[in-house]
């Protein structure tokens, strides 16, 4: 046995003063009497009793000895010293748990069976909850109040996204982290068995449901304008035999309203069918539901919010003396379904040539004089092979810079703070990003004319790369996301403000070139300084609609259940202090 809390076992001299009253006795007074043989009788009586009221005396003192050690016992908190771990109660809030089965869902049997382990503890030993889906979210710290562990368990709710790898690779590490510690994962098992380690014991709940629901949707225009929307889309289904149900395309109106566009028949298979594609045309612009009509047991998964977008188009501008192939190669991403747009006044960037523009956001070939984007300008030098310093950037995700020829190139400095994208073999800045002031600028250290970079299927690419990511569209938007998925923001840099909507006009504001849905499905409004765009958060996962779990096995192992030393020592004192004050009550009254 050991003690948790050993400096109270000091109270044990406690016992000292209490055994020294009882030891004590009173002298009694002496006075003269006349009628000594009145008295002779009851002193007879009483030496005939003394040893008797002696052995009572000794019995008393052990009682109330024995019920303050086992109170300066308790407090000192004994615990068995056997192989009682600690435990962390994981939930499984994934959407499959959502799932009904009879009369109740999963995630409601997974919380009465860990109510049930944190009722069988009796707070003899230490647990925490924590719960698991497409994060590991710890719901309560370490601790023997069951209380508090039942709260926990009582406040955890279904979230409608996919059980991650990361999670569960999180919870591995948390199982390896320490040797005194076990984990009890409480899930339906919809994960492949081997995503989780031995260490880790699989309470499983949860049986065979009927099930079907879409696992991937997308929709987007398709390329030559007269609006016509390309729709795709994947099913899966539990159901032991084919099903019949419809698929049915919804637009919704800006005030709310559905307006019916598309019923397709569909016949769902068991398992994961085959991805179907079909096109719509003119189809409005906006918000769009996929819904299949059919009752099951996860109503999450029937449902696809997506967005249909038209590119916006980035009025560009080009300030060069000679701006034929600059124009250029802005037309060559212009059009009805190009994302750049040629233009002579309030562009978003402007492209420049031997000049520094006014723009807030700019690209710059061939420096030229003085400017905020440079602090030195050399001659023109020969400039060694070029490295590529970060192939990841989104200003050169599809050029390969290293094989532009970078002539004409001046030996410059750039301004403070600067990025370097591309630079040669002795550290010469070749191409690079700047802020200054609020604006921003890509440099290309180049002469076009003298390299015949003009020429090059590199030139409208870059171009169209440096715009893009200088006004934040370089990763464009998705028709639809998963409940808590990062998505770009389309800022144009890292210090734009950027606010997320609800359907309840609940408004979440955030910096930054990207961030993370709300764990929610729905629709969102994403508001910035240049526009505003339609989100859609849907489920979209196999394993989910598929309600998966026959590979992975219960492997639950006993727990140690019982009350502690300090319950059964506290009753002790209880018992031994309630005899005593009958025995005591007893002798008073004769």
């Amino acid at each position: 046995m050991s003690f948790l809390q050993p400096a109270m076992l000091w109270s044990l001299l406690a016992l000292v003063p209490l055994a020294a009253i009882y030891f004590l006795k009173v002298r009694p007074q002496r006075r003269p009497t006349t009628a000594y043989f009145l008295w002779e009788k009851i002193f007879q009586e009483k030496r005939s009793s003394s040893l008797f009221q002696r052995l009572r005396d000794v019995i008393s003192l052990l009682l109330m000895l024995l019920a303050a050690a086992a109170i300066c016992f308790a407090l000192a908190q004994p615990e068995w010293t056997d192989e009682r771990q600690d435990l962390l109660i994981v939930l499984d809030n994934s959407a499959s748990m959502a799932a009904r089965d009879g009369s109740s869902n999963r995630l409601d049997d997974a919380k009465q069976l860990a109510t049930g382990l944190v009722q069988g503890l009796n707070g003899s030993q230490r647990a925490a909850v924590a719960t698991i889906g497409d994060v590991l979210t710890y719901c309560s710290h370490l601790t023997d109040n069951p209380r508090e562990l039942l709260n926990a368990v009582d406040q955890i709710e279904s979230a409608p996204a996919g059980l991650q790898d990361s999670a569960l690779a999180e919870l591995a590490e948390a199982s390896k982290a320490s040797g005194r510690r076990r984990i009890l994962l409480i899930s339906d098992g919809s994960f492949a068995a081997d995503r989780i380690p031995e260490e880790i014991e699989l309470f499983k709940v949860g049986g065979a449901v009927e099930n079907l629901g879409l696992i991937a949707a997308d929709i987007a225009f398709l390329p030559g304008g007269d609006d016509r929307l390309g729709v795709y889309f994947q099913v899966a289904s539990t159901f032991e035999e084919p099903q019949e149900c419809d698929l049915t395309l919804t637009h919704v109106e800006p005030d709310g309203r559905e307006q019916l566009l598309k019923v397709i028949p569909l016949r769902i298979a068991p398992g994961a069918n085959p991805p179907e594609r079909f096109t719509l045309e003119n189809a409005p612009a906006g918000r769009w539901l996929a819904r299949i009509d059919r009752d099951d047991a996860l109503a999450d998964d029937n449902v696809a919010y997506l967005a249909a977008r038209k590119p916006k188009p980035i009025p560009v501008a080009v300030e060069s003396s000679d701006r034929f192939f600059l124009e250029n190669s802005v037309l060559a991403f212009s059009g009805s379904d190009a994302l750049l747009q040629l233009t002579e006044g309030n562009p978003a960037v402007a492209i420049a040539k031997s000049t520094t523009p006014e723009a807030t956001l700019a690209v710059i070939f061939q420096p030229t004089g003085d400017s905020p984007w440079w602090t030195e300008l050399g001659e023109e030098v020969e400039v060694g092979a070029p490295r590529v310093l970060h192939p990841e950037h989104a200003a050169l995700a599809h050029v390969d810079a290293a094989t532009i020829p970078f002539v004409g190139a001046r030996q410059l400095a750039p301004a403070p703070g600067a990025h370097l994208l591309v630079a040669d073999d002795a550290g010469l800045p070749l191409i690079y990003i700047a802020r200054h002031e609020g604006k921003s600028a890509i440099v290309v250290n180049l002469d076009p004319v003298a390299a015949d970079f003009y020429f090059s299927a590199w030139f409208p690419v870059l171009v169209h790369s440096a715009v893009t990511h200088l006004v934040g569209r370089e990763t464009p938007l998705a028709a639809s996301y998963r409940p808590g998925e990062k998505i770009p923001t389309l800022a144009a840099s890292e210090d734009e403000e950027t606010t997320l909507v609800d359907d309840a006009n609940a408004s979440e504001s955030a910096r930054g070139k990207w961030r993370n849905l709300p764990r929610k499905l729905g629709f969102y409004q994403l508001q910035n300084a240049s526009s505003e765009w339609d989100v859609g958060a849907s489920l979209l996962s196999e394993q989910e609609t598929l309600l998966a779990g026959k590979e992975t096995v219960d492997s639950r192992r006993p727990i140690s259940q019982g009350r502690s030393p300090v319950h059964w020592l506290t009753l002790l004192a209880i018992v031994v202090l309630t005899g005593e004050s009958i025995l005591y009550h007893r002798r008073k009254v004769g």
